[in-house]
């Protein structure tokens, strides 16, 4: 009801410029007002719902990031101690190799031996026994043996 002629107030909401939250309205703009400040209250809401829901999203990516990398590292682990158990195999594995070498060097030069001695042992005669040993050839003489 004040300055009922101001074109000022009769225009409709009116902000104050001292005062930044205030506004001044005439009755018939007071519907207005509180219609005004419903909208932007629910707008001011569904812009929380939509934040809230992205910053969700946001912690779910870094959620989903961290479980990555955490699976990432625990699998680069678990590799790192298979790889370490594969390489100390196969060096065993060649260690084996090399000792199983040597015993079969070890049984070829055996069977090289035992046939070189098989053969002395077949080539054996009583004349080569006796050759040089006169005691001996008389003794297998008088025994009825022949050296021949």
């Amino acid at each position: 009801m004040l300055e009922p002629d101001s074109d000022l107030y009769n225009a409709g909401i009116v902000t104050e410029y001292r005062y930044e939250k205030m506004y001044i309205v005439r009755p018939q703009f007071f519907l207005p007002l509180i219609s005004l400040l419903r909208n932007a209250a629910l707008s001011s809401t569904q812009i929380r719902r939509e934040l809230e829901t992205v910053r969700r999203q946001s912690l779910d990516v870094q959620q989903f990031d961290q479980a990555l990398l955490e699976f990432r590292d625990k699998f680069g682990k678990n590799y790192q101690i298979a790889q370490s158990h594969f390489d100390k195999a196969i060096s065993e594995i060649d260690e084996t190799i090399k000792h199983l070498e040597k015993v079969k060097e070890s049984l070829t030069k055996s069977g090289y031996q035992l046939r070189l001695a098989n053969d002395k042992a077949q080539d054996l005669t009583i004349k080569k026994l006796t050759k040089g040993n006169p005691t001996m050839r008389d003794k297998f003489e008088e025994a009825g043996i022949s050296i021949d």
